[in-house]
């Protein structure tokens, strides 16, 4: 395996994402990190022995985290990012990863990597927490303006991916909605609803927000503008409850007791709710694996992400995704 990592890209670049490749390539020496960025900026950051899975990819340029996704892509194709996405694009590589600029990401893939045939729009697919383990949401943020039937496709490949990546036999698939009835909503979620009742997925109908964490499915489909705000939202309340604890737990000698007693518990709580532990989410219905990392990535999050684009490349995810909308004889996309 190979995975071209955009080296540059991420808030705490590019010291936290190549101390994340070096712990990656210690844990996974099978698979081979082309580590892309200017090279004087990686070597200062680099052991003098390289591990011999770890290669430094030279590119000169840098797209920042504000720049406009789209122009800074055609204006800068020798950015980190830019180059990174072409050697997927030439097979140097099977997958990317980045934790840039997410919409220079999105649209780095899609216009040198491509999207599969029969897929209208690449959806970000991540994992939140639930009761039952994990809910899959997408999109979270490549498409803000989205029509009914990219939504469903959405649902379609985060079904896919669930199946295929996470081992979910017949994920349960719900739409985003401010309600359950199929009478909630604007005329979009109507459409949508209607068309992911045609779909064959295992379809549950439309969900709260609050369903995310209940267990009440396993794939949440919207569009990229409420994925955001549920996965942010997410994000900050999982850190205020986090500070409420800690803060609870560390008020006096008696909770400082207790906290002992429950310390077990608290670690695998903070686990399951700290983005670190799974790292990146996937952006599906791409040609090539193409993993985004959290903005504000450490090494932790970082060889996380690797692992899971590992994950993806080892159960042939981008493959299956293109059986199902583009087979053989005819294209089954919906729309």
């Amino acid at each position: 395996m190979r995975i071209a990592v955009d080296a540059m890209g991420g808030d705490y670049a590019p010291a936290e994402i190549v101390a994340g490749c070096l712990l990656a390539a210690q844990q996974f020496p099978d698979t081979e990190l082309l580590l892309v960025g200017d090279e004087t900026a990686l070597r200062a950051q680099l052991p003098a022995a390289l591990p011999a899975n770890l290669v430094v990819w030279h590119a000169p340029d840098t797209i920042a985290m504000d720049e406009d996704p789209a122009k800074s892509v055609r204006r800068k194709p020798d950015s980190s990012l830019a180059v990174a996405a072409r050697l997927v694009a030439q097979g140097e590589a099977e997958a990317l990863f980045s934790a840039g600029n997410t919409g220079a990401v999105t649209a780095a893939a899609a216009l040198l990597i491509g999207r599969l045939r029969g897929v209208d729009r690449p959806g970000i697919a991540t994992v939140l927490p639930s009761r039952n383990g994990w809910a899959i949401v997408c999109d979270v943020g490549a498409n803000v303006d989205c029509k009914a039937e990219w939504i469903v496709q959405f649902g379609v490949m985060a079904a896919i991916y669930a199946e295929e990546v996470e081992g979910i036999a017949n994920p349960r698939v719900g739409l985003l909605n401010i309600g359950e009835e199929s009478s909630k909503g604007d005329s979009r979620s109507k459409s949508a609803h209607e068309l992911f009742q045609a779909a064959g997925l295992n379809w549950i109908g439309n969900v709260d927000a609050k369903d995310t964490f209940r267990g009440v499915t396993d794939v949440i489909a919207c569009d990229g503008f409420a994925g955001n705000l549920l996965l942010k939202a997410s994000e900050g309340a999982a850190e205020y409850f986090v500070d409420l604890m800690r803060a609870a737990l560390t008020k006096n000698w008696q909770t400082k007791l207790g906290a002992l007693l429950v310390k077990p518990g608290l670690r695998q709580m903070k686990r399951k709710i700290d983005y670190s532990e799974y790292g990146g989410a996937f952006l599906l219905g791409i040609k090539g694996l193409v993993v985004i990392g959290h903005g504000r990535s450490n090494a932790k999050a970082v060889a996380s992400a690797l692992r899971r684009t590992r994950m993806g490349l080892e159960h042939r995810l981008v493959q299956r995704l293109e059986t199902r909308f583009s087979p053989p004889e005819a294209s089954v996309a919906v729309g």
